[in-house]
């Protein structure tokens, strides 16, 4: 599956030619219990196909996909689709249909949750209520799963008519309207966040719940929105800076490892594992030739020197079938170079290999309890002298756990970016001022190329000079160090002016911790407010209408009010936050006052009950020096996973993705922004994800939430008192905004400000809308990105939504007149 399911309704189908045996009344039924043998269908990108007596059986793809033969199905006659299957993991399956006039596509499809299970289990879906599912069907397709890497078997498929026997509890289709206490799984979104049936507190058909006719919203590239929008995501990596159409490979991906360094003086070109907090964690990489040689030597070009991410010890193995191995060599406690080398070798007499794996069985410590495994490049000899491994002699790498997943796909990447409809991307130069020390130009060729193809695609560019000279360096040499900094900056404002929607000086400098002394404290502030403010009255000469902005971690107000007070007032336009909420465990939620910076540390309590204060204080303190100082939230996010080391401590993916869409629309409210959730890119660090990407370039469900709330809103949104919205019911912190944009649609978002659960089924309450007359209501789900026409009752200019269902994410009410 490559974008974000909706549930083809699997259509029972009528195959004259193929069942003649058997009963319409008794359905119609595909086995693939019979040693290889599928009925007449087709198995696509699934790995390690087997067959038993019962089942197939296969290690999922990217796109795994069951495909029929040519069908001919009367839908009229077939309601119920039946699938046994069973997966070791749980995840999200799809059922494609097609008439003979129609391809495969998102409309014609259904979504179900699979569910992780040692034995297999039936499925049923209710194709009946999919309004397509008519006329003749001539073909299906079954996609048993969203991601790969998952083990699954499935037995049979079977088309049943309705009647044919009462719906099992694994039935998931979706309630009549008369099935009010329904509380079975129930898929009702159009991309593959699944959403359970709400709590019910009226027997009123309940909207929202997908028992109305859904379509899918119909989603906005950045290109496609002309009133612009505040929405924006941070890149963490170096693509934007290294990356061009040519480089192939994904940042600390397996590919390095045999590219022959071609990129080595414009790209980071090295192989990383995933991060450990053990050195005992074992991490392997290999590269297999294009066919065997008869190999003598091999070579291990570490990172750097140092032996960063080079491991204490390794043994390595050859192969001849990838599946008897030999060890070569094994190394101990190892700490430096061979003398006067910059690599380690390895000869021994030839002998047959195809395969070559390096196993990493004690790592090196980076930085604090941080150990990887990083090799430069995996070098293969033969007594020829060739290094079969390169890639260019068709030699193959990969690693058990890296990084970086995959190859760099320039317009995959950008394409993401361009189709989430974010608006505003945020990337950090780390290494401008070290390329300025060494004669280097401070702007690399391919961020020139790069700012003005995101500008091309309609996407404004949040540029950040990360680096800040050292305390120590500006306390030596004061003079020196503005001007090279200085120098620095404006070099790169010079080539890429007009490219460029705010500049960003410095980065969380509030955030000192112990390494600065109070006696030290008011020096070094004067020394962040001088290296600053030049940089910026060298800006404001260069290009005086780009706004500049300065950072601080989380809400620093009093970080915040010296250095304005000491003259960055009257030099910058903006303030970018760092919105991390960092609360303990799972109850993280974008509503709440978050941890706040005092004293250059991170203090978890203070005197604001919710984010609104923090927000309010900000400004308040903002205006006492400079009233058109605007506040943006440069960065934030949620991570998903475990996180020993604190953060902003990790959710569940569905949790994230409300996470987004809640705080998108809350800064929207508040008219904070742009907004630029850190990362948008992959970044996997042990076990816990930020981005919204998976290593692998899947799409997360937050994704998809940016994606939604992009379709919906933009810069022409502005708030509305023509209409009033009152609430039946009880919903625990109810917010809601009522905002027109230029269209003169009315945009209605609310939600239920509670901490997030995948549990939470929303709750069902009466909605009255009043002051002017309407013509059409629908409600948009930004989870889900389905629209749902609305049932109401009239009485005057007041209208009544009975039945509206509350989440803990937003809906939207969109109203015409």
């Amino acid at each position: 599956m490559n974008h974000i399911q909706i549930l083809s309704i699997f259509l029972f189908v009528w195959i004259t030619f193929t069942m003649r045996g058997q009963s319409v009344e008794t359905g119609l039924e595909w086995r693939f219990g019979i040693p290889k043998h599928l009925s007449g269908w087709e198995i696509r990108d699934s790995n390690q196909i087997k067959f038993t007596s019962k089942s197939v059986s296969f290690i999922s793809g990217r796109d795994s996909s069951f495909v029929s033969p040519k069908l001919e199905v009367l839908a009229a006659r077939f309601m119920i689709c039946e699938i046994v299957m069973q997966s070791d993991r749980q995840t999200v399956g799809e059922l494609f249909f097609a008439g003979p006039d129609a391809e495969f596509s998102q409309k014609n499809s259904l979504a179900f949750q699979v569910e992780s299970s040692t034995v297999p289990r039936t499925y049923r879906i209710d194709c009946s209520r999919h309004p397509l599912w008519t006329g003749n069907i001539v073909r299906l397709r079954l996609d048993p799963a969203v991601s790969a890497d998952i083990g699954m078997q499935v037995q049979s498929i079977r088309l049943l008519p309705a009647k044919t026997e009462q719906l099992s509890a694994d039935y998931v289709g979706m309630p009549s309207a008369e099935q009010q206490d329904d509380t079975s799984f129930r898929q009702p979104t159009l991309i593959g966040v699944p959403q359970d049936s709400p709590e019910f507190f009226t027997k009123f058909h309940n909207q929202l719940s997908n028992n109305t006719p859904i379509s899918d919203l119909k989603p906005r590239t950045t290109q496609e929105i002309p009133d612009g929008n505040i929405f924006g995501v941070a890149i963490c990596g170096s693509d934007f800076f290294t990356n061009t159409p040519e480089t192939k490979g994904a940042l600390w991906s397996s590919y390095w490892l045999n590219d022959g360094e071609k990129l080595a003086n414009t790209h980071n070109t090295v192989f990383s594992s995933a991060m450990h907090y053990s050195e005992n964690a074992k991490e392997w990489c290999m590269v297999e030739l294009k066919q065997q040689e008869q190999i003598s030597r091999i070579i291990l070009r570490p990172r750097n020197r140092d032996l960063d991410g080079f491991p204490i010890d390794l043994h390595i193995l050859c192969s001849s079938d990838g599946q008897n191995w030999n060890q070569i060599t094994e190394l101990k406690e190892i700490y430096t170079l061979p003398k006067e080398q910059e690599y380690f070798s390895f000869d021994f007499q030839p002998q047959p290999t195809r395969f070559v794996k390096v196993v990493a069985t004690r790592l090196r410590a980076e930085g604090k309890q941080r150990y990887y495994f990083q090799l430069r490049e995996l070098e293969v000899f033969g007594k020829d002298g060739v290094n079969y491994a390169l890639a260019d002699q068709g030699g193959v790498a990969s690693a058990g756990n890296p990084l970086g997943s995959g190859m760099f796909d320039y317009q995959e990447y950008y394409g993401n970016i361009f189709d989430s409809g974010a608006q505003w991307v945020f990337v950090s130069n780390e290494s401008f001022l070290s390329r300025y020390k060494s004669g280097q130009s401070p702007c690399t060729y391919a961020e020139r190329s790069n700012a003005e193809y995101l500008q091309k695609n309609g996407t404004k560019l949040l540029y950040r000079f990360f680096t800040l000279p050292s305390f120590a360096e500006y306390r030596a040499e004061p003079e020196r160090i503005r001007r090279e900094y200085a120098e620095a900056v404006t070099a790169i404002v010079k080539t890429l002016q007009g490219k460029v929607s705010i500049w960003s000086l410095a980065n969380e400098q509030n955030f000192y911790g112990d390494s600065i002394l109070p006696s030290e404290l008011a020096e070094f502030r004067n020394y962040y407010v001088d290296l600053v403010g030049t940089a910026a009255e060298r800006i404001r000469q260069i290009d005086p209408r780009t706004p500049i902005e300065i950072e601080t971690a989380l809400f620093d107000y009093g970080w915040t009010e010296e250095v304005l007070k000491a003259g960055l007032a009257d030099k910058i336009d903006l303030i970018g936050v760092h919105v991390y909420k960092e609360l303990r465990g799972c109850d993280t939620f974008p509503e709440a006052a978050g941890a706040i910076s005092q004293n250059g540390k991170r203090l978890y309590t203070g005197p604001y009950s919710n984010y609104e204060d923090q927000i309010a204080a900000l400004r308040k303190l903002i205006e006492k020096y400079n009233p058109k100082i605007g506040i943006t939230v440069s960065e934030t996010g949620i991570n998903t996973g475990d996180n020993p080391e604190g953060g902003s401590y990790y959710v569940s993916e569905k949790s994230q993705a409300k996470f987004l869409a809640r705080l998108y629309v809350y800064h929207l409210f508040h008219r904070i922004g742009p907004t630029c959730w850190w990362s948008f890119d992959p970044v996997k660090t042990g076990e816990f994800q930020w981005g919204l990407l998976t290593p692998t370039g899947k799409r997360k469900a937050a994704w998809y939430a940016l994606r939604n709330v992009a379709s919906i809103f933009d810069n022409s949104c502005h708030l509305n008192s023509e209409i009033k919205l009152q609430l039946e019911g009880k919903v625990e912190a109810f917010q809601s905004c009522i905002l027109q944009n230029a269209t003169g649609e009315f945009l209605i978002p609310f939600w239920s400000a509670v901490k997030m659960r995948d549990s939470n089924t929303g709750k069902a309450v009466d909605l009255i809308i009043s002051g002017l007359e309407l013509k059409y209501m629908e409600a948009i789900d930004m989870l889900s990105g389905s629209v749902h026409p609305l049932h109401f009752e009239q009485q005057g200019k007041e209208y009544r939504l009975k039945g509206i269902i509350v989440r803990d994410y937003p809906v939207v009410l969109r109203l015409i007149r």
